[in-house]
């Protein structure tokens, strides 16, 4: 049997370098849309480097249970919060080199309506793929894998047929806790994410920025090239 790397993340907006960094050393990706959705958390906001600083982009969503799985989080549409985070982002990289480029983009990621997890799979998984990278992606909730934390997290993996698992640092201490896969003697390693700096435009270089800050200084074939370069050095 080949080798099958299995990377398991909340779905997150817009997200930094780092989870394109676990999604390229992957083989299949799953997005953990069926825990709790917990507001003011990556999955529905981020930030980007404005004239000012940092500028913080939310995605508003309905009102909900607070057991809701992220997979049922509905986007709220009552104000033009898209125009908003689109007029943000041309103000803030309106002159950095593939503004052109990175804009026709997120015009089209941006439009999709419904589900939050749908919003941010779409930009994920579009970018993925203007990168180039083949890694399979797949919805936790269309799974239906019981268990909880690491339990869960190796029933995840077994159902998409991993033989082993490319886990964030931030798990570590949890999942040693937990023990589960150290049982199970299924394979972990763990990621290791280098940030590495490229031209902002302004010093000095601020760090783990939603992707898009990258994408707007160095295009798509510059961001795979970082991406690569984080890899060679993690």
């Amino acid at each position: 049997m080949s080798p099958r790397v299995a990377a398991i993340m909340q779905p997150t907006f817009l997200p930094y370098l780092g989870y394109f960094h676990l999604i390229a050393a992957s083989d299949v990706f799953v997005f953990l849309d069926d825990v709790q959705f917990a507001r003011r958390s990556w999955q529905s906001r981020n930030r980007i480097l404005g004239p000012g600083g940092e500028v913080m982009l939310t995605v508003p969503v309905q009102k909900h249970d607070r057991d809701t799985p992220i997979c049922a989080i509905e986007i709220s549409d009552a104000e033009p919060w898209r125009d908003k985070h689109l007029a943000s982002i041309r103000h803030a990289y309106a002159k950095r080199p593939a503004f052109a480029e990175g804009m026709v983009f997120l015009e089209t990621a941006l439009a999709t309506t419904g589900k939050l997890a749908d919003l941010n799979r779409a930009i994920v998984e579009g970018a993925a793929r203007k990168l180039s990278l083949t890694t399979e992606f797949v919805n936790a909730s269309d799974l239906g894998c019981p268990g909880h934390r690491s339990e869960h997290l190796l029933a995840i993996c077994r159902a998409v047929g991993a033989t082993g698992y490319l886990s964030p640092m931030g798990s570590h201490d949890y999942m040693e806790d937990d023990g589960v896969f150290a049982a199970a003697g299924f394979p972990v390693a763990f990621q290791g994410f280098v940030e590495v700096a490229y031209p902002q435009g302004r010093e000095p270089f601020t760090p783990y920025m939603a992707f898009v800050d990258a994408l707007m200084n160095l295009g798509w074939t510059g961001l795979r090239a970082l991406i690569d370069e984080m890899a060679a050095r993690s």
